[in-house]
């Protein structure tokens, strides 16, 4: 996996144009955004748009990096840490969930972007970013098949999909779950995270693992 990605800090300005642009690409659309609308919102004018940022490309490159950027970095950090691979993917899911909920704007331009980037120009530009998301997460799933605590079988792009896909799923419904009687109980994100976790982990774990654990715990 590709070293850890570092990147100076936004300035003041630039922080302000790139909240106001996340924003505005989440609710309407990369298409729908114009720079003069950005620049209303950060309050700045278009000029000072294109001091930090030298074309609306740019800015919504930036924006997407950093829409994803804290989830990357962690799960690449947690693939170079020591400790279990088991661990790592009940961090991931915990991490993963509340991120989400932290920031909500970013969360819901990376899935309008997934879902509705019919823009060859837009796809290009997420498709890159997600990639460096996807990767770190496949990685630690690939980890633990090489120290063989999870299956050999286990195809590590599934395993990743899986996760992926279940904790979008909470962001966009955990608001109706507790009124879902079969769901009631995981109303809340560490409820979730620990019930997911232990789904995922129980098809991917080898049996010698498994078998540690149960022995570990007295289960």
């Amino acid at each position: 996996m590709a070293g850890k990605q570092t990147t100076a800090p936004p300035t003041a300005g630039a922080r302000s144009i790139l909240d106001a642009a996340t924003a505005l690409f989440a609710s309407d659309g990369f298409d729908a955004v114009s720079i003069a609308t950005i620049a209303q919102k950060a309050g700045v004018c278009k000029a000072n748009i294109f001091h930090h940022f030298p074309s609306k490309d740019d800015l919504y490159l930036a924006v997407m990096k950093e829409a994803s950027a804290a989830h990357a970095d962690y799960a690449e950090e947690l693939y170079r840490m020591p400790g279990s691979s088991v661990d790592k993917v009940r961090r991931l899911i915990d991490f993963e969930i509340r991120n989400q909920l932290d920031h909500r704007q970013r969360t819901r331009l990376m899935m309008r972007e997934i879902a509705d980037g019919n823009h060859a120009r837009v796809r290009k530009i997420a498709r890159n970013v997600f990639q460096r998301n996807f990767t770190a997460v496949v990685s630690i799933f690939e980890q633990g098949r090489e120290r063989g605590e999870f299956h050999a079988s286990v195809e590590p792009a599934t395993a990743a999909m899986l996760l992926s896909g279940a904790t979008s799923f909470y962001f966009n419904c955990h608001e109706v779950l507790r009124e879902l009687r079969e769901a009631s109980e995981m109303d809340t994100p560490e409820t979730y995270a620990r019930r997911i976790a232990e789904l995922v982990l129980a098809s991917v774990v080898s049996k010698a693992v498994a078998r540690k654990t149960r022995v570990k715990t007295g289960k």
